[in-house]
């Protein structure tokens, strides 16, 4: 064969295989787009998944964070791995500087007795019930545990309340039990002491007999406070004349301003008229005049002004006594408070109960050294408010 044959065969050879080379190049390109368009496919729906799950880990963080519980997810080397807000609130610690760190290594101590204890953190005590589960796989592999705390110390809290409030119900029917046992004896007491200080009108014993009814009627107004607090009361409303009571519960305490040596002054509006109950009113101005003829020394003036005020009845019973310590007006009003040696401290207490039962407010206006004065005020349409007289803890204004 030539030279040319040769060269053109080679030519042909070079030819065919270009062809073959340009071929496989497409098909390649074919499957390199193919595979392209598949990778992007896998990309998107990784992407999708990924979106997904992430979705779902905040939906669950954000359930985490709401939870009332305290929550805290530990690794399998019991490292804490996630807390939520009650659990940073509960161990006072952000969650920050706590991942990663060993749970006992939390500065927070537990007594535990079963599900229940009592969780100490700092100087606070938190009564609580525990529970720990741990977190498995598919497969059955630990992959973690989470410990929840329930506080139930307001529960707790609570239950004491209630049980003590059984208490108070049990001794309240008790004393009052005892209140009515003692009163009939001492009303027989009272009557002969006042029969005992009319024969011996004009003798050197007649004060003598005048203090023993001075000293019964103010057992008896203990008695009588005694029972208002163990018992709830019902006012019985009926239109009244307020002034009228203030002056008849001011008149039968005439004997002891005057054995006292003090003034008294009052100003008495006629014809003031509420809804209220009687007896219970008076009782009112018996604790509060009581309590200023107290604290007043000899010479000292006592007054009492009853009036019509814009559609109210307005009293203030004033003393010249030693005044109210400023720490001690927003307790004057609570159960058991009092500031005498041998005060119940329930006559101030039980007055306000009544007064707020009635609709009305008392208020007082005090300065250590310059006296005591109560203000006293019933709506027109007073006992709006009736409602059982219990005695719970606060200021009645």
């Amino acid at each position: 064969m030539s030279d040319i044959g040769k060269l053109k065969e080679a030519f042909l050879n070079f030819t065919e295989a270009s062809k073959s080379l340009e071929a496989y190049y497409g098909r390649l390109q074919e499957q390199v787009k193919y595979l392209t368009l598949e990778v992007e496919e896998k990309n998107r729906q990784l992407k999708d998944a990924l979106s997904s799950t992430e979705e779902a880990k905040d939906y669950l963080k954000g359930i985490l964070e709401n939870l009332k519980d305290a929550i805290i997810v530990l690794d399998t080397d019991k490292n804490v791995s996630m807390m939520n807000r009650a659990s940073e609130d509960l161990l006072m610690q952000n969650a920050e500087a706590v991942i990663g760190r060993p749970f006992e290594g939390l500065p927070f101590s537990l007594e535990r007795d079963n599900d229940e204890g009592v969780l100490t953190v700092g100087s606070r005590k938190h009564s609580v019930i525990v529970s720990h589960s741990e977190v498995l796989d598919r497969q059955g592999l630990l992959r973690g545990h989470v410990i929840l705390f329930k506080d139930i110390t307001r529960i707790k809290e609570l239950e004491a309340q209630n049980e003590r409030n059984y208490r108070l119900i049990a001794m309240g029917e008790m004393a009052a039990k005892i209140v009515h046992e003692i009163r009939s004896p001492l009303c027989s007491i009272e009557l002969y002491a006042s029969m005992l200080a009319r024969d011996l009108e004009g003798t050197q014993h007649m004060d003598m007999a005048k203090g023993i009814s001075t000293g019964i009627s103010s057992l008896n107004n203990i008695l009588t406070n005694m029972l208002y607090f163990a018992k709830p009361q019902k006012p019985v409303l009926r239109k009244v004349d307020i002034c009228r009571l203030l002056d008849e519960t001011v008149f039968m305490l005439l004997p002891m301003i005057e054995s006292r040596g003090l003034k008294f002054l009052r100003e008495i509006e006629p014809g003031v008229s509420v809804r209220g109950d009687a007896d219970l009113l008076k009782q009112v101005f018996l604790n509060i005049l009581l309590n200023a003829i107290q604290v007043s020394s000899e010479g000292r003036m006592i007054k009492a002004d009853c009036r019509n005020g814009e559609q109210s009845a307005l009293i203030e019973i004033s003393d010249e006594g030693p005044g109210i310590e400023p720490e001690n007006i927003e307790k004057i009003f609570d159960p058991f408070f009092s500031t005498k040696e041998k005060g119940t401290g329930l006559g101030l207490a039980i007055s306000a109960k009544i007064v707020q039962a009635h609709g009305g407010t008392i208020r007082v206006k005090s300065s250590p050294g310059h006296g005591a004065a109560f203000r006293l005020s019933f709506p027109e349409n007073a006992g709006a408010a009736q409602g059982d007289i219990m005695m719970k803890e606060g200021i009645f204004l």
